[in-house]
């Protein structure tokens, strides 16, 4: 049969290629089908286009990460860890260096070197790639899959790949598909939700911050006087609210507390000092400038743009010199650094989201093989499963872990 195939992969991001390029490799026919003109182009724009493929953490770190997916992940891990795959790109001329808190980049800080990397292990391999191709439907018979309708019409195959990804960034793919076609052979998806996003406030006084970033500071989210997440990092204003890595590293707990009501966000913004020790430092700071504005004096502490809103926030006028900050105000100042609040009201949109939460249940998957447990032949990899890890190259590895595992799965 002209088009039959052992394997057909649906979608072309790295869980996908991965999938292809293994199983290729192994000597299988295997067809890559993707809906978008091109391949990898949520890929590309990971970490804004410098693609933080790894983290050089431990084995047993890296299933804590993934919380509730993390023992589902083992298997996947041990097949291909970070280490394989720094020297699977290794093996294609990218060399990687590790950043701050173990993130792994490639060295040239181009996610296109990784796409290629991925191409040329396909096309070494033979794999043929379609693009333009969307699946429609997976073709079952008893009780296997034998194949997909695309809208240029049927392929036929011996084993299926779901690695379509979730749904967010849809311009790039990501829009779901894989939870319709899964659910349409009667696996259960899980309701998804932002896991790494970004959130809107209350406050408005957010907006001239644009862009400004707050480093080193301590953030704790808190619902109903009640603490549900903490982290400490780089915070960053946007003209809607607040986002930045320790933002997106909380977002998923706070994503899943807003349902119930606002959350309260709390910025320590000089957390390695107590408040007796900052009320010290502000005092020999207005000593030594009396003469000028206050908001001069707080660029010690805080960004030159968060001065005017700072001082206002303190109830100080804002021309006021600093010789002339009473003990009150003084109280204040030091109160605010100590824990500038913000009220958040709802998260980004789910389109937004650098990775889905929720997703095909991995009661029905087998770890060891990423096979599903209802229909022989039929795999899936990457974000389409219920899995998702923080910030820091936890979720682009979990993609090729199980992409790799699948495709030296499928006989």
């Amino acid at each position: 049969m002209k088009d039959w195939y052992d394997l057909i992969v649906v979608g072309g991001g790295p869980a996908g290629m991965m999938a292809a390029g293994r199983a290729g490799a192994r000597g299988k026919k295997v067809i890559l089908l993707e809906k978008k003109d091109q391949l990898g182009k949520k890929l590309l724009i990971c970490a804004s286009g410098r693609c933080n493929v790894t983290n050089t953490a431990s084995l047993e770190i890296f299933i804590e990460e993934y919380g509730k997916g993390g023992s589902f992940l083992r298997a996947a891990l041990q097949r291909f860890d970070n280490e394989k795959l720094c020297s699977f790109l290794l093996s294609y001329g990218i060399e990687t260096v590790v950043e701050n808190k173990g993130r792994v980049f490639p060295k040239s800080q181009r996610a296109d070197s990784v796409l290629m990397a991925l191409k040329t292990y396909m096309h070494g391999h033979e794999v043929q790639i379609q693009t333009n191709s969307e699946v429609l439907e997976l073709k079952v018979e008893s009780n296997r899959v034998s194949g997909v309708e695309t809208n240029h019409g049927n392929i036929f195959g011996k084993n299926i790949v779901i690695a379509t990804g979730g749904c967010s960034y849809p311009a790039t793919g990501s829009t779901g598909d894989g939870y319709r076609l899964a659910s349409s052979v009667g696996h259960t998806i899980y309701p998804t939700y932002p896991a790494i996003i970004a959130f809107e406030t209350e406050e408005t006084w957010v907006k001239p911050l644009q862009g400004t970033p707050l480093k080193n500071v301590n953030i704790t989210a808190y619902q109903s006087g009640k603490k549900i997440a903490e982290q400490f990092g780089e915070a960053l204003f946007t003209h809607y609210g607040v986002s930045g890595p320790a933002i997106l590293d909380m977002s998923k707990r706070i994503v899943e507390c807003l349902h119930q009501g606002y959350v309260q966000i709390r910025i320590d913004l000089k957390p390695k000092h107590t408040p007796e020790e900052l009320e010290s430092i502000l005092l020999d700071q207005i000593k030594r400038h009396g003469s000028k504005a206050m908001k001069s004096c707080l660029t010690f502490f805080i960004p030159e743009k968060l001065t005017p809103i700072f001082v206002n926030l303190c109830n100080i006028e804002p021309q006021k010199k600093a010789s002339q900050i009473t003990t009150p105000e003084r109280k204040r100042i030091v109160k605010l650094l100590k824990g500038l609040s913000l009220t958040s009201v709802r998260h980004r949109p789910i389109e937004e989201a650098i990775v889905t939460a929720g997703g095909i249940s991995l009661d029905e998957v087998d770890a060891k093989t990423m096979q599903s447990k209802l229909w022989k032949g039929l795999y899936f990899a990457g974000e389409v499963l219920d899995i998702d890890g923080p910030t820091g190259g936890f979720n682009l590895q979990a993609a090729f872990s199980t992409g790799y595992l699948t495709g030296d799965s499928v006989d």
